[in-house]
């Protein structure tokens, strides 16, 4: 039985950075992606191109042994108007952790190996992006001898299947025991279990089972991994990031990534480590070049925040503009919650300007004049790019 290694970064993004002196204890908040694949499919090579932290990326299997962290800013060029708006101070995006950890080894869901550790690891996040290599190179081993990133995909897919299964399967025997009795509730979520454990037998993702909304709680309580969603990554070779053509297997993969249901995106990682060696100058060169819109590096934000449903609001305080991220549909006193924790029981009401009449004016001057700056109270819900002020009782 040979060894299957998966590496997971996990990604925690929007760790508040707030003047502490002005503003007092900062709260973190964020979410987390756990980023899956097996050996040598260009996890390290993108880690280091997004953190610049040299992980070490010999082409044998197995190298990452040692957790790695890096911390880069989420690039967003709204902070570039409002920093001409307010002229603030001080400028803080949001920011992104890159955690480089270890794996397992195939046959994890039974234990074998660091899969209980990796597993445990994987609950911890709230998604999962899964790296899949889609490129040929002789000097860079594989698992197998033959390139097949569908194979490679259901590989890892089969393991986090096979302990869900395990969980369901435990979780059937522990509450059988105590149904006896006639508890109706119990009967309901053996009933849930066994439904859940048919799919998963039949190679289906938990989140494939459509849950009544009275179910939620007790199924989220499980956490089973394949409720996660997922981003597919394509990691292609340098040569079809620099054209612009699709490989046949790249073609041919990303047609089964769609028809998963999953969002899936190509990119090549030695090409972004590349980049990022370059000089800002020369780096848009060579991008516009190679007509390159934006880097790896923006596509997973931006997957990332589709995948999770997220928004980015800001706010101009104490001289510093900075941008938080929040679910969508958080209401406005929540929203304030991210800043810092006592905000949401002192709220009494934001200033709101939203981000297309901020676009339109450039001016807070004018933004008042025109009527603007809309009054909110906590149950407003949040949009994508508002510049908002909290208004706060004393405490």
């Amino acid at each position: 039985m040979y060894q299957v290694r998966i590496f997971i970064y996990i990604l925690i993004d929007s760790l508040c950075q707030f003047n502490k002196s002005k503003m007092g204890a900062r709260k973190i908040m964020g979410f987390k992606c756990g980023i899956v694949g097996l050996p040598n499919v260009g996890k390290s090579t993108l880690f280091n191109a997004l953190t610049h932290a040299q992980v070490p990326m010999e082409s044998y299997p197995f190298c990452t042994i040692d957790p790695h962290v890096g911390v880069v800013e989420v690039p967003d060029k709204r902070l570039d108007t409002l920093a001409k708006i307010y002229k603030p101070e001080k400028i803080i995006p949001t920011t992104l952790r890159f955690v480089d950890l270890a794996g397992l080894v195939k046959g994890a869901s039974n234990g074998e190996g660091l899969g209980n550790q990796f597993l445990s690891h994987i609950q911890a996040v709230d998604a999962i992006i899964h790296l899949v290599r889609c490129f040929e190179n002789p000097n860079v081993a594989h698992i197998s001898d033959t390139l097949d990133p569908k194979r490679d995909f259901e590989i890892v897919e089969t393991e986090i299947l096979l302990k869900d299964l395990e969980v369901v399967e435990n979780r059937i025997h522990k509450i059988a025991k105590h149904t006896k009795a006639g508890d109706e509730k119990l009967k309901k979520q053996i009933t849930i279990l066994e439904e859940i454990k048919e799919l998963l037998q039949k190679g289906k993702p938990a989140k494939s089972y459509h849950a009544h909304p009275e179910e939620e709680y007790f199924i989220k309580e499980l956490s089973l991994l394949s409720r996660k969603p997922i981003l597919i990554v394509g990691n292609i070779s340098e040569d079809e990031a620099t054209l612009g053509k699709k490989s046949e297997v790249t073609k041919n993969f990303e047609k089964f990534a769609m028809e998963s249901g999953n969002l899936f995106l190509i990119l090549s990682a030695n090409l972004e480590l590349e980049l990022t060696e370059l000089e800002t100058d020369e780096r848009d060169l060579l991008m516009k070049e190679w007509h390159i819109q934006e880097t790896g590096l923006i596509k997973l934000i931006l997957a990332g925040y589709t995948l999770l449903r997220l928004i980015t609001f800001f706010s101009v305080e104490s001289n510093i503009c900075q941008a938080w991220t929040v679910p969508s549909g958080t209401p406005a006193n929540k929203a304030a919650s991210v800043i810092h924790s006592s905000f949401e029981d002192r709220f009494i009401k934001a200033e709101v300007r939203h981000w297309a009449d901020v676009e339109k004016t450039k001016s807070e001057a004018l933004m008042k004049e025109q009527g603007f700056v809309h009054i909110e109270g906590k149950s407003y819900i949040v949009q994508d790019g508002d510049v908002i002020t909290f208004k706060l009782s004393a405490r």
